[in-house]
């Protein structure tokens, strides 16, 4: 795949030449957000995990699929449903009926393919 060189000094910037530095800078900050974004959910997202695999006995990377489900199942985001689950876990308010049904069958799913012939648990 060719790479698109900045005409103003010759770097790679991506697939397409950017016009102007506004829209340049505007990418950039963009981008910035979203990486402080990330980084910001990271520690909910594995405190949830945390809880999963304590909870059901799962490995981290199933426990990261649970909420990856759950969060497209109910139509939440994932640091949502990440803070719900660790305020669940940490706190005297239970899971929100509405995450409730798509976590109990995310885990019966996962039960499910640890079952399964050939499967690693």
């Amino acid at each position: 795949m060719p790479t698109t060189v900045w005409p103003a000094c010759d770097e790679p910037v991506g697939f397409r030449a950017v016009p102007d530095v506004s829209e340049w800078i505007e990418r950039l900050e963009h981008e910035n957000e979203q990486l402080r974004y990330a980084l910001e959910s990271r520690p909910v997202i594995d405190l949830a995990r945390g809880a999963l695999m304590a909870a059901f006995g799962c490995p981290a990377e199933d426990a990261w699929e649970i909420l990856v489900e759950v969060s497209q199942n109910s139509n939440v985001k994932l640091r949502v449903v990440a803070d719900v689950v660790t305020a669940a876990v940490t706190g005297p308010e239970p899971l929100p009926p509405d995450l409730q049904n798509p976590l109990q069958a995310a885990v019966e799913r996962w039960r499910s393919r640890e079952h399964e012939p050939g499967a690693g648990g």
